[in-house]
């Protein structure tokens, strides 16, 4: 205990002043009446030592009232040891998330309230302390310790940014920056929304932690979450159906106009109710443009909380085609040329001798057509392609090396050839069920029309193969079926495309059959792609010497890297890409795709932790602290800091209660 009014000892002197009242008071004579001398002698000699010690105790207790007076105008403090002046190095974490956006009921941002409240503790801080600045961008700057004027500065240029961090990986990099040794402190001012703060048993043994939790009343806001397509294919001129996603995170319902546009020009908009806390889907209908090949969308909706989510950015091209294959022996069959002659494919036709086999892994279908044998190169590169995913056709022709072909069926584990069989057959069987024939009846027919068949090869059963039939005879064989072999699926016809055998090449299920055998296993196209703190995305078609620049129109420009990881080409942004738009991807300075990137929609929930939540999530709470706010600004007291904690209320408070425990001394004993 010290004292900031040291003179006020001199006083000290006035505990004579009791004293010397005890000495004439107490010792005053006092004419007592009796009637005989006995009694008064009895008298004294039974109250004379009771007297005393009531005098002595009346004595004590005013010397210590008016010592506890004179203690307290010496202003008394007992120092604290973890004071903010005793502290060479202070960090602060200034959350920066989307979420920070929000507004309180004076329309002030969260984070300009936790700016404002680092920024009024920073000027009670001296010279030759130093503060760190983090924020979730961890950029340069923010790994450097500042004097305090540099540090206001810096927290002056702090923007709401698409980055977030959970909280360990805000603890870490402060004790990646910090000496243990030492004293440190950390303030941290955040709304630590739930989702980013879902690690338990953080350790923080070497900081002592000040928590500046900010909030807002209510917790309203819509997100567009995501939209996609059905389809994968997209042509030009034709009808679209865009699905929306849309999600309420609020306590109310809500009414929302949501609007379409499509290169710069409005589409389409409705207005929608969204159920509170809930999510809704949305079908868009419009026609693609004619003239251009290049669709750069934007949904968007209006929403006064959250803004980050109230847009989302989508792009795709109507110019990508298809990439079919076709194997052939002495010639192309006719039938194949004609259905994949339409623009949405690129139809490349192989003979079996001049294979580009580099080819063969990047195309969606391949097409054996009528081989008389599988070579063992051939049979490893199917095998493989079927391995990652490859869709494959087999049609069988009477004449074919049946031995070759079963050893390739086996390795796939498929139904081996066991002989052709010169017989008339319409198929009677057909499984609706069948990806195959995805979006090609309306209804199920027992009178439909099936192809007739005079030739084809009855198969015999390996235990092992996954078989979904397709297309039966009536006495069971098979006409068509779909073997699954890891990612892929193996389609074969038991006979070949020449008319004299069937008539299916003629038949109308001929042509979906092939169209839908290279859609499956087909990855729906990416419409947009997630800003993150590195942004990676897997790219089709570029090669790692290409040069590639990401390009939005007089606004950005930059060149990011490719790289070659398990196969797979990978493109590199890094964290260049700043904020959501549509941009251009452009390949070598010719080739040009759309392409568009969005924020994460993590922050759109409004689901934040109380103070009891945030401390369950530390291993060790001793060092955390809460910091007393009122309307997410820090009160007086916590704001000065100060270097003592007084404590001359109490000695008021006892010299008090010592003088009434006097009064009633006196008043009890009659003194």
């Amino acid at each position: 205990m010290d004292f900031l009014n040291n003179s006020i000892f001199y006083y000290l002197c006035l505990l004579g002043i009791p004293v010397i009242i005890h000495l004439f008071n107490f010792r005053k004579h006092k004419n007592i009446h009796f009637s005989s001398i006995f009694f008064l002698k009895k008298i004294e000699e039974q109250t004379k030592s009771k007297y005393q010690i009531r005098r002595w105790i009346v004595l004590c207790n005013r010397i210590l009232a008016i010592s506890c007076i004179i203690l307290a105008f010496g202003l008394p403090y007992i120092n604290n040891p973890n004071n903010l002046s005793d502290v060479k190095k202070i960090g602060f974490y200034i959350d920066n998330s989307f979420s920070m956006e929000r507004v309180d009921r004076m329309q002030t941002p969260l984070i300009e309230h936790a700016k404002n409240n680092a920024k009024e503790i920073i000027k009670q801080l001296d010279n030759n302390q130093q503060v760190l600045i983090l924020t979730n961008d961890f950029q340069k700057k923010h790994q450097k310790w500042y004097a305090p004027q540099d540090a206001i500065e810096l927290i002056n240029n702090i923007n709401i940014s698409a980055n977030s961090d959970d909280f360990q990986t805000v603890i870490n990099r402060y004790n990646n920056l910090i000496d243990t040794l030492n004293t440190n402190r950390l303030y941290v001012f955040s709304d630590f929304q739930q989702h980013l703060n879902t690690k338990k048993n953080i350790n923080n043994q070497n900081t002592n932690l000040k928590i500046g939790l900010l909030n807002t009343e209510g917790g309203q806001n819509i997100s567009i979450d995501s939209c996609y397509f059905e389809n994968p294919v997209r042509k030009t001129d034709e009808i679209e159906k865009l699905t929306v996603i849309i999600s309420n995170h609020g306590p109310d319902n809500q009414q929302i106009k949501v609007k379409l546009n499509i290169n710069s020009q409005q589409k389409d908009s409705y207005n929608i109710e969204v159920p509170f806390q809930s999510t809704i889907s949305q079908s868009f209908h419009y026609v693609n443009p004619i003239d251009v090949d290049t669709i750069k969308g934007l949904l968007e909706i209006e929403d006064n909380s959250i803004q980050f989510d109230d847009k989302l950015y989508f792009s795709y091209s109507t110019n990508e085609k298809l990439e079919v294959a076709s194997i052939y022996e002495n010639y192309a069959s006719k039938s194949l040329l004609n259905v994949f002659s339409d623009s949405l494919f690129k139809f490349d036709a192989y003979n079996v001798n001049q294979i580009e086999y580099e080819r063969l892994d990047e195309v969606k279908l391949i097409i054996l057509d009528q081989l008389n044998n599988i070579s063992n190169s051939l049979s490893k590169r199917l095998e493989n392609y079927l391995h990652h995913g490859g869709n494959i056709f087999l049609f069988l022709d009477k004449d074919i090396d049946v031995e070759s072909y079963n050893h390739f069926l086996k390795n796939i584990n498929a139904d081996i050839i066991y002989e052709w069989k010169k017989e008339t057959h319409i198929v009677k069987y057909i499984n609706y069920q069948n990806n195959i024939f995805k979006d090609v009846f309306n209804e199920e027919n027992d009178n439909i029309n099936l192809p007739l068949v005079n030739g084809y090869f009855s198969m015999k059963k390996n235990r092992k193969s996954q078989i979904r039939k397709i297309f039966n005879f009536l006495n069971h064989d098979i006409f068509l079926a779909e073997y699954i072999y890891k990612k892929g699926r193996i389609f074969i016809c038991t006979s070949d495309l020449k008319k004299a055998n069937n008539n299916f090449s003629n038949h109308a299920l001929f042509v979906p059959c092939l169209y839908n055998a290279s859609l499956m296993n087909m990855k729906k196209k990416q419409l947009y792609h997630t800003i993150q703190n590195e942004t990676i995305i897997e790219a089709t078609g570029i090669n790692k010497s290409d040069v590639v620049n990401l390009e939005k129109e007089r606004e950005f420009d930059m060149i990011a890297s490719v790289i070659n990881s398990n196969q797979r080409t990978l493109i590199n942004f890094q964290d260049q890409i700043l904020y959501a738009n549509n941009y251009n991807l452009i390949i070598n300075q010719q080739k040009i795709l759309p392409i568009s990137f969005n924020y994460n929609r993590n922050e759109s929930s409004m689901m934040f932790l109380t103070k009891d939540e945030i401390k369950n999530i530390f291993y060790n709470q001793k060092n955390i602290d809460f910091i007393n706010m009122q309307q997410n600004h820090i009160l007086h007291k916590d704001q000065d800091d100060k270097k003592r904690k007084g404590i001359e209320d109490f000695f008021i408070i006892s010299a008090i209660i010592l003088l009434i425990i006097e009064l009633i001394l006196l008043r009890i004993w009659k003194m």
